[in-house]
């Protein structure tokens, strides 16, 4: 499993430096109910699989700041009296590409998405 670090986190990501570790800590939980992060994961690389986690935090982080209070497409605004209609996302793609960090972890994690999988586990 991978075990996170802040300060490695912060090295990548500077513009989260001022975020509490608990903040963060709690956010690595959240990308780990988003990218398993047992060893039953996909992703078999450690190395890979805790950069991917990173850029999730990133993601969620990212959203947190801008105020993620709407999820989906502005369809129509107006002005008097605020009125303002959103479309959800219909896939997952469009939520990951509601920030840079998103989309790097939706382009990184194609590999685990295109064409079918078969995946046998051998109990010895």
């Amino acid at each position: 499993m991978v075990t996170f670090n802040s300060e490695e986190f912060k090295t990548l990501y500077p513009e989260f430096k001022t975020l509490e570790d608990s903040t963060l800590e709690l956010y690595f939980k959240a990308a780990c109910l988003l990218l398993d992060n047992s060893c039953a994961s996909l992703v078999k690389d450690l190395e890979e699989r805790k950069l991917l986690l990173y850029m999730l935090i990133c993601h969620i982080a990212t959203l947190k700041a801008n105020g993620n209070t709407l999820v989906g497409n502005i369809t129509s605004a107006s002005e008097g009296k605020v009125s303002v209609s959103v479309t959800p996302f219909a896939n997952n793609a469009k939520w990951y590409g509601a920030t840079q960090c998103g989309t790097m972890f939706w382009q990184a994690t194609a590999k685990y998405r295109i064409g079918v999988r078969y995946n046998a586990y051998r109990h010895i």
